[in-house]
């Protein structure tokens, strides 16, 4: 599931949440060169922050494609877009070809700090035993979307958070996920639209 801040310039906000000091505070990777830079806009201008799960997850897709669909409405509102993704460069590079979202508004969180300092289900605290070789880590990642990270020393890490993404998907450790995804699947004409997007006055 994702998760959307809206911030306000400084200037203007009202006294800081302290989701809006986590976020402030934070720092993520830009996947064009690597630098380090926050998800805020650097403009003092309004921010819309999208934090996704794993790039290459389908939900964080679709919503990317949606973003895609309404991002000439937020520039024109003066509202900058920071897309959040837990992956690597290389991932970014994969996801931002399949859904259209620009590199410019896109950044990873190899270790999901963000998502932790904000208190997000993580899904169980499982991790891959010394046991396994890398070697087999590196055929199954190879057969899910965003592939091997092309870091080795993220191999692990990359690997054990697809096992505790699909953990929760199966409703451990991430309580009433089984029912959103349930009511994903059967519908549900009584939910209210989670996103709204204004163009302005004509």
């Amino acid at each position: 599931m994702s998760l959307l801040f809206l911030s306000l310039p400084l200037a203007t906000a009202a006294p800081l949440s302290p989701s809006f000091q986590t976020l402030q505070a934070a720092r993520v990777i830009d996947p064009r060169d690597g630098s380090l830079t926050s998800p805020l806009s650097s403009r003092g201008r309004k921010a819309l922050v999208v934090l996704l799960p794993q790039l290459g997850e389908f939900d964080s897709a679709e919503m990317c494609e949606q973003l895609v669909a309404v991002r000439p409405d937020l520039q024109e509102a003066s509202i900058d877009l920071c897309v959040v993704g837990i992956g690597d460069a290389a991932g970014a590079g994969r996801f931002s070809e399949f859904t259209g979202l620009p590199l410019d508004v896109l950044r990873v969180d190899p270790d999901a700090a963000i998502h932790e300092a904000l208190g997000l289900h993580a899904g169980p605290e499982w991790s891959v035993p010394d046991a396994v070789p890398d070697s087999v880590l590196t055929a199954l990642l190879g057969t899910l979307p965003g592939g091997v990270p092309a870091d080795d020393a993220q191999l692990r890490p990359a690997f054990t958070a697809w096992l505790r993404y699909l953990a929760m998907c199966a409703g451990i450790g991430a309580p009433g996920t089984l029912p959103e995804i349930l009511r994903g699947y059967l519908g549900d004409r009584s939910a209210p639209e989670r996103l709204f997007f204004f163009s302005g006055p004509s």
